[in-house]
């Protein structure tokens, strides 16, 4: 029989299409709410599937070779040149250039990475942290193999920024007010102490071993002088433990000692201190000094003297500056990484690694030309002008 009244059947048919769009619209909203809870808890899950994931073999290539397949990712490629920054954090390395900040694993595997927008942004790393901070900016932040902690802002233009082992951020500011300020934060990036320099400049930070305190490091003028001196903090006392001694030089560097002291690294010369700020040892360089690297059980200073092609590595053990060890070396030695209880001298085609008493004691050959250099365990990453390489080296 022929449907004459199709009004009823257009209603089934429109109630039709409203259910299924109703269901579409469903399936969508759920999907996009799946989705935002992923990304909220990020932070939860993301670290525990990266070590999953990282437990898992790749596939191997029938071209890939054994040599190969032990050298993981190497060589990574960098973008931008020559002016990156590699440093080691924990059992990894982290990498900075003029645009990305990477963490790459042992193997060359990514685990974080994000871009930044800092015109002139310098890294610092301690334990398995890392610092990033735009040098002549305001911007700073603290990083870890998995994700950025946090992002802050500080007060006035940064100049220098430290990290410690237990993630305390230092930050050093100026403005017109003073001549340095000094602000630290604690692992939340939360401020839990200032000090105010009105009379001299901060040119370095050094944390104690437990995070409760620090050494700052200023430059100030004293009978017509330039003079470095360090001034001692702990975080519960908006007053000096002590003001040490001054040396005639510019501090470079200040590290707390094996042996319980403390040494300065200076440009002309350096010293080594007690726990409370006495001069107990210093040796003035003969020539300029052209790197230089410590880990408060060997300190290494490398010096050149152009005119007689004459470069060589001065090594301190502890704070005992008095009778340090000088090693005359290649011309063209120009790095010195410090681990452990050696001293690697990377130059044109090679490195070779010395104690701290000038005995060589390896030598390794390198097929290509590098800049700079540090070790991670068992590994010895190669930075070149694009490229970071690595090599395995067992003492």
């Amino acid at each position: 029989m022929a449907v004459t009244d199709i009004s009823e059947l257009r209603k089934k048919r429109q109630a039709k299409k409203t259910r299924n769009l109703i269901i579409k619209i469903f399936i969508v909203l759920l999907i996009c709410g799946a989705a935002l809870v992923a990304v909220f808890t990020k932070d939860m899950w993301y670290p525990y599937l990266n070590g999953v994931l990282t437990t898992i073999p790749e596939t191997v290539q029938p071209e890939a070779s054994s040599a190969e397949l032990a050298e993981g990712k190497f060589p990574i490629k960098v973008e931008g040149g020559l002016g990156y920054q590699l440093m080691s954090i924990d059992n990894c390395i982290a990498v900075l250039d003029d645009s990305q900040f990477h963490i790459y694993s042992s193997d060359g595997k990514v685990m974080n990475e994000r871009q930044h927008t800092y015109a002139n942004p310098l890294l610092c790393v301690s334990g398995s942290k890392a610092l990033i901070y735009d040098e002549g900016g305001r911007d700073f932040s603290l990083e870890s193999k998995y994700k950025t902690i946090y992002e802050k802002n500080a007060d006035d233009i940064i100049y220098i920024a430290k990290l410690s082992s237990s993630d305390y951020a230092a930050v050093v500011t100026k403005s017109d007010k003073f001549l340095a300020m000094l602000k630290i934060y604690n692992a939340n990036g939360e401020p839990i102490f200032t000090y105010y320099s009105y009379d001299s400049r901060i040119i370095n930070v050094t944390f104690t071993n437990n995070s409760a305190g620090c050494i700052v490091t200023v430059l100030t003028a004293e009978n017509g002088q330039l003079v470095s001196k360090m001034i001692r903090f702990d975080f519960s006392d908006t007053d000096p433990k002590w003001v040490s001694d001054g040396i005639p030089a510019l501090a470079l560097d200040t590290r707390f000692t094996s042996d319980g002291g403390i040494i300065m690294i200076g440009d002309t010369m350096s010293a080594g201190f007690d726990s409370e700020g006495n001069i107990v040892s210093q040796y003035s360089y003969d020539y300029t000094i052209e790197d230089y690297d410590s880990n408060g059980e060997i300190t290494g200073v490398l010096t050149k003297n152009a005119d007689l092609r004459r470069t060589a590595l001065i090594t301190f053990s502890g704070s005992n500056c008095t009778s340090p060890i000088t090693t005359v070396l290649d011309d063209d030695a120009e790095k010195v990484f410090v681990d452990g209880s050696s001293a690697y001298i990377l130059s044109g085609d090679g490195i070779d690694v010395y104690t701290a008493n000038g005995l060589n004691t390896g030598s390794i050959a390198l097929e290509d030309t590098y800049d700079d250099l540090c070790r991670n365990g068992k590994y010895i990453y190669l930075m070149g002008y694009d490229t970071i390489n690595r090599i395995d080296y067992s003492d």
